[in-house]
Order: C-alpha cells, then structure tokens, then sequence
C-alpha cells in the first residue's frame, strides 16, 4: 500500500482549479494547514481566494446583464468557470505494466466515495480511493444536514415516516415518482427509499454520531449545532474517513482521475490518475471502478447542454471543490448514456458575481449571499414583485426547508432568469426581525464551530464589503441611478419602490403573496443598493445512467462490465426536468444523504456482484 497521510501537514494539496489560493480556501475550510501554494500556470477570474476577494476588472453591468435587449439568453462569461469542456473523455489500452493493483478504485473520497470505500473494504475488498484534493470530505462535508424520509432507526424511536408511519418504501416510491412526474427509474428510486435509512445506521456503526433534527426529517452529526448549518457534515466525513483508513483503504491524494482503463472485452479494468499532479500512473482494479467524484455544476459546457435551465437560471454555484464532470466525461467516452436530462438542484439568493466579471463558485457563507437571501423587495426585470419563501421553522419545518429550494425556482424563472434585491441605508437594521433560519443565517464570530470557516467569512460583513467593492452589490445615491446601473428600463424600479413604500406606510401588503407586516420597511434613505440575484446551484442531477445495481448502463442498453457510479456523477434520482430537485431539496435524502447513500451502495453492490458472484 502507498504510504499512509496521517499529519495535518500532509494533507495541504496542490491548486486542483485554476489558482493557488484555491487550496488555501481548501486547507482553510476543514481547519488544515496549507502547503505552500503552487504556482498557477494561468490566472483566470474564476479563481476562488480564501479571503473572497477577486482583482477583476468589472464590466458595465448593463453590458453584462443576464440577457440581451431582446430578451434572448445571454452566454455566461467562460472564464469564470473552472472548466468549459463537454468532450468525452476517451479511454485507454490496458498498459504493458500497472503501477498499483487493487479489487475496487474508487474515484473521489468526498461524501459518497468515503462511504463507497469504507463498504467495500468491510465487505473484504481490497480498496484504492484516490482523490484529487489533498485531504478528505470533498463538497459533503459543507452541508448542513441530510433529509431522509423514513428508515432511520432514530426516526422509528420517534414513529415518523413519510407520507405516513409506519415506514413502507412502496408508498415512498409511489409518492416519489408521482412528485417526479414519472420521470424517474422506479427500480432505482425503490432502491434509494429501501436503502436509504439503512445507509445511515451504517454509517453509525462506523462511527459517526447522528442525532434527529428537530424536524424529523432531517439528521445532522451529533456533535454540531443545530441551530446553525456551518460545515457540519465534516465530523460524518471525518468519521468515514477515519473508518476507511482504519480498516485498510489505500487512499491516494493530490491524484486526479483522468481517464479509465478499458480492455479489449470492454471491461473496465482501471484507472489513470496524475499522481501528485506530475506522474501519471496506472490502477489495475480487477473487479470495479467506482466513479464518486461529483458532478459538473463548475463546468459551463456541460450545463449548457446537459441542464440549459441551470446554465440559464443560476447566477453562482456554492461548490468549491471541484465539480468539473471528468467522471462523467469519462463515462461518455466508454459509451455511457445519460440520465436526468435538466434536472439540478439550487438554494435561493445566488449572486450574479460573474456578469460583473467575477467568480462562478464561491463559499455559500459568503456574506454577500447570506444578504441576498434575505426578505427584501424583489422584483423582476418587468418590475413585478416576486414572492418570498419563508425559512423560519414555525409549525412546519419541512416546507420551512422546501422554502430554501421553492424561491431558488422563482428568481430563476422569470424574463431573463433573473431577480433583483433592492434596499436601502437601513438594510442592518432589518436583518434581526427576517429570523431566517437553516442556512440563510447570516455567520457572525460568536457563532458555535465558526473555527470550520475560512476567517475572512466568520464575519458577514466582509463578504457584503467585497460585493460593494466589485459593483457587483451596486450602491448608489439616487433610484434612478441604481436602476439604470442594473440595466433595467426607465421607470421599472422607481414605479415599483414606490408601490412598495406605499404599502409600507400602511403597514399592510397588498402583494398577492404579502409580507407580513414586521417586514415592510420603506425604501426612503440613501445610499440606495441593488444586486442581481438568480439560482444558487449546489448539485447537478443529470449524470451517467444506472441500474438500481448502480452499474453504469451503456447506450445500447447494456451494463458496461466493472465500472459503477455514485451521485452525483450518476444521474436520474430525481427524474428529468426537474429545477430543484425536489421532493427535498435535490431527492429522497437531499444532496449530501444522497451522495452517502449511492457510495454505500456502490460499495455493497459491487462487492457483492464482482467478488461474491451476486450473493447477497
């Protein structure tokens, strides 16, 4: 086995995007030291920096609006993007010679390849996880919690289940497919509903302390706070991580997939990494090759034409961690077909960084974002209002997490697939009676666990400072200016802050979805802000099509022999033509639960088809 990471030191890693201060922010967000940064053979404005800044040089924002004058779609800046490339990735000879040998590789060691790892090597496989990072957790470990709709046994304690108790995956399935509008694999959704609680007792007696949530859908590490969501799934990713090692996976870091190993037979026989971004080497994987290493939310040729509602609806992406789609890639070019055509999941408030000439990706605790998700007046490019999703949990927690998701779909929709924020000088004084909750809480320094956050994010007011810096947060001291700086039409903001104060002075709403009477604050004092907002993307739901064996299915039909896939490199768990993802938040388990549950399925599946014969 290659030799072991075992010191903080060791886990620092090269730039894997297109700057060095990514793995700065990396190192920096799961509390690591980092290594000294390599030098980026090209800087580009998608860069992502530690500290949230970016030395761009921002366009006009009229010239840069999310759509022409004529109401046509137009193009993302390229350049904002990590990468731009839609190409399948080919795959190579069997080598005369291989540099490592293992049963099972498995592609990533984020949230669904840890669990796929730690599966398989307890059911007595020999494993390799490679990973392109330096350091576990992947884009898992920024979540909050995970939603899951019954076979928990902590939810059995408490005798819920959903659409009624007792659990029973066929009504699951049944409600599932009705709310995917059919559009999903029932085999595999089936799958996701019987496995789905069972995954994540697993992973408890792997270590990793659960506790219910106060809604009892949702199931967050014991040991993090609930009453915040800051990078608490890291104690489950560490915890996996931990197991894996413990129990003899070989892990291999700072060492990108680039391509699979196929055989003249078609089977897939292994994988080539870049090992310590220098040295390609060659892993035989003589029963299988899971591919768990994400999906493509930071690759804008593959939204155009995989998700063009997300390439058009969603003005940022929240995962930092790679998100390029070379599995995928990789898939596509040994034949595979695809699943979940235009389905993706976004949280609300994204920020239109890059049509200033900014960043695609930023931490979701950016302090600008926090801001974005907010209750303020928002209208769209027309003027009319846009309605507001509430998250505070009050009676009913669950549509309190739907909300999150809901306002993603209505400031992605409307003319031109964008929204627009506007308050005033008083904006600070507002925020403690919005009492948003979940992860539209805005990071102050006091909060528990704020050492997970990178420092220049523990206070909100950093991240706000650097959006007014870029103009991409545009402050000016009269309406008109703001709304002639927005590109929007003479007329549409001032006519509609103007009904906006009227309802404010009567102290009642006359929206069709009216605010309540605590939120109507007018907008009289400047200086005077306003943000172009969109969809937040954070999970790419279009991905190789598989079995409920989680065997990648080939166009023709048929499972190509040794390899498997793991959301969200696999699509199709949430149906096509989905905007959120919905039922919760992107699908039975919501992102992260989803990624945990498909890598402890990769793992059981191809132990038990590869190395016992398909015995249970």
């Amino acid at each position: 086995m290659a030799e072991k990471i075992t010191g903080a030191g060791a886990l620092s890693r090269r730039d894997f995007l297109t700057g060095s201060a990514v793995a700065a922010a990396g190192a920096a967000m799961l509390g690591l030291a980092a290594a000294e940064p390599a030098v980026a053979a090209e800087v580009r404005s998608g860069n992502w920096a530690a500290d949230g800044s970016a030395a761009v040089t921002a366009e006009p924002s009229a010239a840069t609006n999310a759509t022409a004058t004529d109401g046509t779609y137009r193009e993302h800046n390229a350049s904002s993007f990590p990468a731009d490339d839609a190409t399948p990735i080919p795959p190579r000879a069997v080598p005369a010679s291989w540099d490592y040998e293992c049963d099972i590789c498995v592609v990533g060691a984020g949230g669904g390849g840890l669990n796929a790892a730690a599966r398989a090597v307890q059911l007595g496989a020999d494993v390799i996880c490679v990973e392109a990072m330096g350091l576990p957790g992947g884009n898992a470990q920024e979540a909050g919690m995970c939603g899951i709709l019954g076979g928990y046994s902590g939810q059995e304690e408490k005798k819920f289940a959903f659409p009624s108790y007792p659990f029973d995956p066929k009504a699951l399935t049944d409600w599932a497919m009705d709310e995917y509008h059919y559009a999903a694999d029932p085999k595999l959704i089936y799958r996701l509903a019987c496995e789905g609680g069972k995954s994540l007792d697993w992973m408890a007696d792997c270590g990793v302390h659960w506790r219910l949530g106060e809604v009892p859908v949702y199931v967050a590490p014991k040991r993090s706070t609930l009453d915040h969501h800051v990078l608490k799934m890291k104690d489950a990713t560490d915890a996996m991580y931990n197991y894996g090692y413990a129990h003899g996976v070989d892990f291999h870091f700072q060492s990108p997939a680039v391509a699979l190993v196929q055989d003249d037979d078609g089977r897939i026989v292994g994988v080539v990494v870049n090992e310590d971004y220098e040295t390609e080497r060659y892993i035989r994987a003589d029963r299988a090759v899971i591919l768990t290493a994400g999906g493509f939310c930071n690759n804008k040729a593959l939204l155009d034409k995989y998700i063009p509602t997300a390439a058009m609806g969603c003005a940022s992406s929240y995962l930092t961690a790679g998100e390029r789609g070379e599995c995928f890639r990789m898939g596509l070019g040994v034949g595979a077909d695809v699943s979940g055509f235009n389905s993706s999941a976004s949280f609300d408030g994204g920020v239109d960084w890059q049509a200033e000439g900014g960043t695609w990706a930023r931490f979701l605790y950016d302090g600008m974002t926090q801001l974005s998700r907010q209750p303020w007046l928002t209208i769209d490019r027309c003027g009319n209002r846009l309605r507001y999703m509430d998250s505070r949990v009050a009676e009913d927690g669950a549509n309190a997490i739907y909300a999150l998701g809901d306002l993603a779909t209505i400031q992605m929709t409307p003319p031109g697939h964008r929204s627009y924020i506007i308050f005033d000088a008083n904006y600070e004084d507002h925020l403690a009676g919005f009492a948003q909750e979940h992860c539209r809480k805005l990071l102050t320094p006091d909060l528990e666990q704020i050492e997970k956050v990178p420092e220049h994010y523990r206070d909100w007011h950093h991240g706000v400072q650097d959006a007014i810096d870029a103009d991409v947060l545009k402050r000016r001291d009269s309406l008109e200016e703001l709304e002639r700086d927005l590109g929007l039409a003479e007329g549409v903001l001032t006519e509609a802050v103007a009904k906006w104060n009227d309802a404010c002075e009567r102290g009642e709403d006359d929206f069709l979805y009216p605010m309540p009477a605590e939120w109507l604050h007018p907008i009289v004092e400047p200086p005077f802000y306003g943000c172009r907002i969109g969809g937040n993307l954070y999970g790419t739901k279009a991905g190789l099509l598989i079995n409920d064996q989680m065997q990648v299915v080939g166009t023709d039909g048929r499972v190509i022999p040794g390899l498997y896939a793991g959301w969200h490199t696999a699509g199709g768990a949430c149906g096509e033509n989905s905007y959120i993802g919905d039922p919760i938040l992107g699908s039975l388990m919501g992102d992260v639960g989803l990624a945990f549950c498909g890598g402890y399925l990769c793992g059981t599946s191809a132990v038990e088809n590869e190395i016992n014969g398909g015995q249970a």
